[in-house]
């Protein structure tokens, strides 16, 4: 009798938290609904963010790359980044596939045709990659880049079936994402068309988590083996190489890829494997949520106490909500989306709301203040495509 009391204790235990859960759960689902984040308001973020877009996307389909909000300040108008260029056909496409925005797709075809006729080239042996112009990015010389070659195939994934994309192209470029890949998993971040080689100074983990992501969406669309293959051992090399470090960079590269990866069906991954990656997204996020400025008194609420960069926060908002859609404690799921919800009010608060640069974002929250660097002022394209796409995939947690 007395077990069977203990076991009802514990019944009842379970059951009050659960309710308790459930009621804090609710709580921050009104104060979304019907506060500073509503679901309209989000919705309005995201319709100036892609009129900046429209506005600052040339005829032949390339972005004008940097603007200044204090217009006496000139910038090189030649600076130009591939991977970021990919990325926003990224974010147009994510728009149109899960808000299903009209309007954007003939704007991101004449894009996506003007970067595979300037950037994309093949490498030999059926590979294709996305070559840098040194001019555009300060380069010594021409490089074949991990990053822009996978966020380009992600951005293709759709535009092959249209005929826009050859599937030469297509898969090539998968193959040279595996070409890329050591037998660890790990992969290089770029390749030196001069010198024709990769060496140990192209080894660096920053983005690489691009890669099994842009392999992940290509297997959604030509479901061979080797794809998924190569995609896990990316992301188990990063999980467990870090796994036993006590301080790890924030890579929301790998958290969009995990996400992508737990919604592949039949991806094969052992319990074990399962928990590893998870135990990985939790390290990351463990390490900023402590550093975000709660107080609703501080002029940057919703930044960290190290960064008030909006485009770190919104790379930092796209890896929370990743998070949040691959893990099972419900008391850190309640952390990440108080956390993801600051974010999102910041990112708000700070796009630019009128003038010839509305809808963008500036370089720093601080661009106003006084003496600050020169470059806070600047609208970059990368981060206006980045706090998009974070905007884009939390309202698509309350409309899905």
């Amino acid at each position: 009798m007395e077990g069977l009391s203990l076991q009802y204790l514990y019944l009842g235990v379970v059951i009050f938290m659960a309710v308790v859960f459930g009621w804090f759960i609710s709580q921050d689902a009104k104060k979304f609904s019907g506060g500073q984040n509503s679901l309209s308001k989000i919705h309005n973020s995201i319709i100036y963010a892609l009129s900046y877009i429209n506005e600052n996307m040339l005829e032949n389909g390339r972005f004008i790359y940097i603007r200044n909000l204090k217009s006496k300040y000139k910038v090189n108008k030649n600076t130009y980044n591939t991977t970021n260029h990919a990325r926003m056909l990224y974010t147009m496409y994510l728009c149109e596939r899960e808000l299903n925005i009209q309007g954007l797709a003939e704007r991101r075809r004449i894009s996506a045709k003007y970067f595979v006729e300037h950037y994309v080239r093949p490498m030999g042996f059926g590979r294709y990659a996305v070559i840098s112009n040194p001019e555009e990015e300060n380069l010594k010389c021409e490089k074949a880049k991990l990053s822009a070659t996978a966020m380009a195939l992600v951005a293709f994934s759709d535009l092959r079936l249209e005929g826009i994309i050859p599937d030469e192209i297509f898969q090539g470029m998968g193959q040279f994402l595996l070409f890329m890949q050591m037998k660890n998993g790990q992969f290089y971040n770029c390749y030196d068309t001069a010198n024709e080689g990769i060496g140990i100074d192209n080894l660096n983990l920053n983005y690489t988590g691009d890669a099994p992501f842009g392999l992940l969406y290509l297997y959604e669309f030509d479901p061979k083996q080797k794809w998924l293959n190569g995609a896990k051992k990316g992301l188990l090399f990063l999980a467990n190489l870090r796994k036993n470090l006590k301080d790890v960079q924030f890579d929301y590269c790998s958290m969009l890829a995990t996400e992508k990866l737990f919604n592949t069906k039949d991806n094969g991954l052992s319990e074990d494997e399962k928990k590893l990656l998870q135990q990985h997204l939790i390290k990351m996020v463990e390490q900023v949520i402590p550093k975000q400025i709660i107080n609703q008194e501080e002029h940057y609420y919703g930044a960290f106490i190290d960064n008030i960069k909006p485009l770190s926060i919104a790379c930092i908002v796209e890896g929370l909500i990743s998070t949040y859609n691959c893990i099972d404690d419900d008391i850190l799921k309640m952390r990440i989306m108080k956390s993801i919800n600051t974010g999102i009010k910041f990112l708000r608060l700070v796009q630019i709301q009128k003038g010839p640069l509305k809808g963008g974002f500036p370089n720093s929250a601080d661009w106003k203040e006084l003496g600050v660097p020169k470059s806070a002022s600047l609208v970059r394209m990368d981060t206006v495509q980045h706090a998009l796409a974070a905007c884009v995939k939390f309202q698509n947690m309350f409309i899905s």
